[in-house]
Protein backbone atom coordinates (compact mmCIF):
# COMPACT_ATOMS: atom_id res chain seq x y z
CA UNK A 1 0.00 0.00 0.00
CA UNK A 2 2.86 2.19 0.79
CA UNK A 3 4.42 1.39 -2.20
CA UNK A 4 1.92 2.08 -4.16
CA UNK A 5 1.23 5.71 -2.82
CA UNK A 6 5.16 6.62 -3.37
CA UNK A 7 4.87 5.19 -6.87
CA UNK A 8 1.60 7.46 -7.34
CA UNK A 9 3.47 10.55 -5.86
CA UNK A 10 6.76 10.21 -8.24
CA UNK A 11 4.21 10.04 -11.12
CA UNK A 12 2.01 12.89 -10.63
CA UNK A 13 5.56 14.88 -9.62
CA UNK A 14 6.77 13.75 -12.54
CA UNK A 15 3.31 14.67 -14.47
CA UNK A 16 3.60 18.52 -12.92
CA UNK A 17 7.06 18.72 -13.94
CA UNK A 18 6.38 17.92 -17.50
CA UNK A 19 3.60 20.15 -17.46
CA UNK A 20 5.74 22.88 -16.08
CA UNK A 21 8.46 22.71 -18.70
CA UNK A 22 5.86 22.28 -21.39
CA UNK A 23 4.30 25.34 -20.54
CA UNK A 24 7.86 27.33 -20.24
CA UNK A 25 8.58 25.63 -23.66
CA UNK A 26 5.19 27.59 -24.81
CA UNK A 27 5.74 31.08 -23.34
CA UNK A 28 9.58 31.05 -24.66
CA UNK A 29 8.20 30.26 -28.24
CA UNK A 30 5.74 32.58 -28.27
CA UNK A 31 8.20 35.07 -26.17
CA UNK A 32 10.99 34.95 -28.66
CA UNK A 33 7.97 35.22 -31.80
CA UNK A 34 7.12 38.57 -30.33
CA UNK A 35 10.37 39.61 -29.76
CA UNK A 36 11.29 39.15 -33.60
CA UNK A 37 7.81 40.46 -34.60
CA UNK A 38 9.16 43.78 -32.67
CA UNK A 39 12.36 43.78 -34.53
CA UNK A 40 10.51 43.28 -38.27
CA UNK A 41 8.56 46.07 -36.98
CA UNK A 42 11.40 48.32 -36.25
CA UNK A 43 13.51 47.49 -39.64
CA UNK A 44 10.55 47.37 -42.20
CA UNK A 45 8.23 49.87 -40.35
CA UNK A 46 5.74 47.67 -41.23
CA UNK A 47 2.96 48.00 -37.81
CA UNK A 48 0.12 46.60 -39.28
CA UNK A 49 -3.84 47.40 -39.18
CA UNK A 50 -4.88 46.20 -35.73
CA UNK A 51 -2.91 45.34 -33.02
CA UNK A 52 -4.14 41.65 -32.82
CA UNK A 53 -2.90 41.53 -36.69
CA UNK A 54 0.44 41.88 -35.12
CA UNK A 55 0.17 39.05 -32.41
CA UNK A 56 -2.41 36.65 -34.33
CA UNK A 57 0.07 34.47 -36.58
CA UNK A 58 2.12 34.03 -33.18
CA UNK A 59 -0.63 32.67 -31.73
CA UNK A 60 -1.41 30.35 -34.92
CA UNK A 61 2.69 28.96 -34.80
CA UNK A 62 3.14 28.50 -31.48
CA UNK A 63 0.16 26.55 -30.88
CA UNK A 64 0.74 24.57 -34.41
CA UNK A 65 4.40 23.61 -33.24
CA UNK A 66 3.41 22.86 -29.42
CA UNK A 67 0.70 20.58 -30.40
CA UNK A 68 3.40 19.24 -33.60
CA UNK A 69 5.73 18.53 -30.99
CA UNK A 70 3.64 16.86 -28.28
CA UNK A 71 1.66 14.52 -30.59
CA UNK A 72 2.92 11.00 -31.48
CA UNK A 73 1.38 8.85 -33.85
CA UNK A 74 1.50 5.57 -33.84
CA UNK A 75 0.06 2.33 -35.79
CA UNK A 76 1.72 -1.16 -35.97
CA UNK A 77 0.05 -1.33 -39.86
CA UNK A 78 1.90 0.13 -42.89
CA UNK A 79 -1.68 0.05 -44.73
CA UNK A 80 -3.12 2.19 -41.65
CA UNK A 81 -0.03 4.84 -42.25
CA UNK A 82 -0.62 4.71 -45.58
CA UNK A 83 -4.23 5.35 -45.72
CA UNK A 84 -4.24 8.08 -42.90
CA UNK A 85 -0.97 10.14 -44.32
CA UNK A 86 -3.40 9.73 -47.70
CA UNK A 87 -6.47 11.07 -45.97
CA UNK A 88 -4.75 13.83 -44.30
CA UNK A 89 -3.12 15.06 -47.44
CA UNK A 90 -6.60 14.96 -49.35
CA UNK A 91 -7.70 16.94 -45.97
CA UNK A 92 -4.82 19.51 -45.79
CA UNK A 93 -5.69 20.11 -49.98
CA UNK A 94 -8.98 21.16 -49.57
CA UNK A 95 -8.07 23.17 -46.27
CA UNK A 96 -5.25 24.87 -48.46
CA UNK A 97 -7.98 25.60 -51.05
CA UNK A 98 -10.52 26.62 -49.41
CA UNK A 99 -8.12 29.26 -47.62
CA UNK A 100 -7.66 30.58 -50.92
CA UNK A 101 -4.00 29.56 -50.84
CA UNK A 102 -3.92 27.52 -53.95
CA UNK A 103 -6.20 27.60 -56.37
CA UNK A 104 -6.05 28.31 -60.64
CA UNK A 105 -4.12 30.30 -62.23
CA UNK A 106 -4.65 34.25 -62.65
CA UNK A 107 -2.68 36.39 -64.82
CA UNK A 108 -3.26 39.22 -62.51
CA UNK A 109 -0.55 38.02 -60.60
CA UNK A 110 2.04 37.85 -62.96
CA UNK A 111 3.57 41.52 -62.30
CA UNK A 112 4.45 40.36 -58.59
CA UNK A 113 6.06 37.00 -59.31
CA UNK A 114 8.00 37.84 -63.25
CA UNK A 115 9.26 35.24 -65.82
CA UNK A 116 10.35 32.91 -63.24
CA UNK A 117 6.80 32.16 -61.83
CA UNK A 118 8.46 33.10 -58.07
CA UNK A 119 7.68 36.32 -56.43
CA UNK A 120 8.37 37.35 -52.39
CA UNK A 121 5.16 39.56 -50.79
CA UNK A 122 6.02 42.36 -48.00
CA UNK A 123 4.28 45.33 -46.77
CA UNK A 124 2.71 43.40 -43.26
CA UNK A 125 4.36 42.60 -39.90
CA UNK A 126 5.54 39.04 -39.11
CA UNK A 127 4.03 35.80 -39.85
CA UNK A 128 2.09 37.34 -42.26
CA UNK A 129 5.29 38.29 -44.49
CA UNK A 130 7.06 37.45 -45.84
CA UNK A 131 4.50 35.07 -48.17
CA UNK A 132 5.77 33.37 -51.23
CA UNK A 133 3.93 33.33 -54.63
CA UNK A 134 4.04 31.02 -56.99
CA UNK A 135 2.29 31.20 -60.57
CA UNK A 136 2.67 28.68 -62.75
CA UNK A 137 0.48 27.62 -65.95
CA UNK A 138 -2.41 26.26 -64.06
CA UNK A 139 -1.70 26.38 -60.31
CA UNK A 140 -1.29 29.48 -58.23
CA UNK A 141 -0.14 29.10 -54.74
CA UNK A 142 0.69 31.55 -52.01
CA UNK A 143 1.83 30.20 -48.96
CA UNK A 144 1.51 32.42 -45.93
CA UNK A 145 3.80 31.59 -43.27
CA UNK A 146 1.11 31.42 -40.18
CA UNK A 147 -1.56 30.04 -41.80
CA UNK A 148 0.34 27.20 -43.80
CA UNK A 149 1.63 25.94 -40.65
CA UNK A 150 -1.70 25.98 -38.94
CA UNK A 151 -3.58 23.77 -41.15
CA UNK A 152 -0.82 21.91 -41.92
CA UNK A 153 -0.82 20.99 -37.57
CA UNK A 154 -4.77 20.49 -38.53
CA UNK A 155 -4.01 17.97 -41.10
CA UNK A 156 -1.26 16.26 -38.80
CA UNK A 157 -3.51 16.07 -35.75
CA UNK A 158 -6.38 14.84 -38.23
CA UNK A 159 -3.40 11.68 -39.24
CA UNK A 160 -3.02 10.93 -35.75
CA UNK A 161 -6.60 10.65 -34.97
CA UNK A 162 -6.96 8.77 -38.43
CA UNK A 163 -4.72 6.32 -36.65
CA UNK A 164 -6.87 5.80 -33.87
CA UNK A 165 -9.92 5.34 -35.64
CA UNK A 166 -7.67 2.55 -37.85
CA UNK A 167 -7.38 1.18 -34.16
CA UNK A 168 -11.07 1.17 -33.05
CA UNK A 169 -9.73 4.05 -29.95
CA UNK A 170 -12.94 5.83 -29.37
CA UNK A 171 -10.59 8.77 -29.37
CA UNK A 172 -10.21 8.04 -33.19
CA UNK A 173 -13.77 7.98 -33.74
CA UNK A 174 -14.16 11.74 -31.77
CA UNK A 175 -11.72 13.46 -34.16
CA UNK A 176 -13.11 12.00 -37.31
CA UNK A 177 -16.75 13.35 -36.00
CA UNK A 178 -14.96 16.42 -35.16
CA UNK A 179 -13.74 17.09 -38.69
CA UNK A 180 -16.16 19.78 -39.63
CA UNK A 181 -14.65 21.92 -36.73
CA UNK A 182 -11.78 21.67 -38.70
CA UNK A 183 -12.58 24.03 -41.17
CA UNK A 184 -14.49 26.27 -38.77
CA UNK A 185 -11.22 28.75 -39.18
CA UNK A 186 -12.05 29.41 -42.71
CA UNK A 187 -15.94 30.11 -42.33
CA UNK A 188 -15.59 33.78 -41.51
CA UNK A 189 -13.23 34.50 -44.49
CA UNK A 190 -15.80 32.52 -46.38
CA UNK A 191 -18.94 34.77 -45.28
CA UNK A 192 -16.66 37.87 -45.26
CA UNK A 193 -15.86 37.39 -49.20
CA UNK A 194 -20.00 37.71 -49.61
CA UNK A 195 -21.67 40.28 -51.68
CA UNK A 196 -24.36 41.44 -49.05
CA UNK A 197 -24.02 44.72 -47.18
CA UNK A 198 -25.26 42.86 -44.33
CA UNK A 199 -24.23 43.92 -40.47
CA UNK A 200 -23.16 40.15 -40.34
CA UNK A 201 -21.12 39.70 -43.34
CA UNK A 202 -19.97 43.22 -42.05
CA UNK A 203 -18.25 42.40 -38.90
CA UNK A 204 -16.51 39.30 -40.03
CA UNK A 205 -15.20 41.55 -42.85
CA UNK A 206 -13.71 43.11 -40.00
CA UNK A 207 -13.30 40.82 -37.76
CA UNK A 208 -12.43 37.61 -39.78
CA UNK A 209 -8.61 36.97 -39.01
CA UNK A 210 -9.68 37.59 -35.14
CA UNK A 211 -12.69 34.80 -34.77
CA UNK A 212 -10.88 32.56 -37.37
CA UNK A 213 -8.09 32.48 -34.56
CA UNK A 214 -10.45 31.60 -31.95
CA UNK A 215 -12.37 28.71 -34.70
CA UNK A 216 -8.38 27.43 -35.02
CA UNK A 217 -7.68 27.42 -31.01
CA UNK A 218 -11.03 25.74 -30.49
CA UNK A 219 -10.55 22.88 -33.56
CA UNK A 220 -6.85 22.20 -32.54
CA UNK A 221 -8.21 21.60 -28.68
CA UNK A 222 -10.80 19.28 -29.89
CA UNK A 223 -8.30 17.15 -32.29
CA UNK A 224 -5.49 17.32 -29.72
CA UNK A 225 -7.55 16.77 -25.97
CA UNK A 226 -10.66 14.48 -28.20
CA UNK A 227 -9.42 11.54 -25.68
CA UNK A 228 -9.66 13.59 -22.52
CA UNK A 229 -12.82 14.94 -23.88
CA UNK A 230 -14.28 11.28 -24.55
CA UNK A 231 -13.01 10.46 -20.82
CA UNK A 232 -14.84 13.56 -19.51
CA UNK A 233 -18.19 13.16 -20.84
CA UNK A 234 -17.87 9.57 -19.65
CA UNK A 235 -17.15 10.77 -15.92
CA UNK A 236 -20.23 13.42 -16.25
CA UNK A 237 -22.67 10.52 -17.32
CA UNK A 238 -21.67 8.77 -13.89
Amino acid sequence: MTRSILNRTVLDRDSTRQVLLSGIAFNLLFAIQVIGGLAFVYITGEVGNRITHFFIPFIWITISMWVIWHTRPTSPRCLSQILAATGSLIYLLILLYLSGLIGLSTPHLEPLTGPSGFGLIWGRTLGWSPSLLYTGDWLTVMIIPYQAIGLIALSYLLYDALLDFARSAIGGIIGIAACPVCVGPLFASMLASGVSGSSLVLFFGRYGYEINTVLFVFAVGVLYYRNEIYIAYQNIKR
